[in-house]
């Protein structure tokens, strides 16, 4: 009989790896759709961080599943040990559906960009700014 925690395990690996595939499509790059949808919120992180309260928790909950998953995949960590539960698969669904409907976080920050542009930059932006 499996155990409970291999069930959990490869419930999660399953679900991460459609995920990571989504990902990779919804993006248009080649792989590593996870690790492209982090790439791009942690290239707006300073922009939106205030803006939208979900921005650092996502990109947390991210790199958490990511390492979850990384040491399920390299088999460093048994499937029987416990990894988590089955929340990661739900709160993956949860986002999939967000994409789906046009409201998972980069979507929002696509749809806030313009607003920011046109916001009176502080003096700290202005002077970076110049360098940039």
């Amino acid at each position: 009989m499996l155990s409970n925690n291999r069930i959990v395990n490869k419930n999660f690996y399953d679900e991460y790896k459609y995920f990571d595939e989504y990902l990779t499509n919804y993006l248009n790059v080649e792989e590593n759709g996870v690790d492209e949808y982090i790439k791009r919120m942690k290239h707006a992180i300073y922009e939106v961080k205030d803006v939208l309260p979900e921005w650092m928790p996502t990109i947390a909950r991210l790199e958490k599943m990511k390492a979850r998953f990384m040491s399920l995949d390299d088999a460093e960590i048994s499937f029987d040990d416990f990894q988590g539960k089955d929340e990661d698969v739900v709160w993956i669904r949860i986002f999939l559906e967000k994409i789906e409907q046009k409201a998972d976080p980069l979507e929002k920050y696509s749809k806030l960009k313009f607003t920011f542009k046109k916001r009176k930059k502080s003096l700290l932006q202005r002077f970076l700014g110049l360098f940039n």
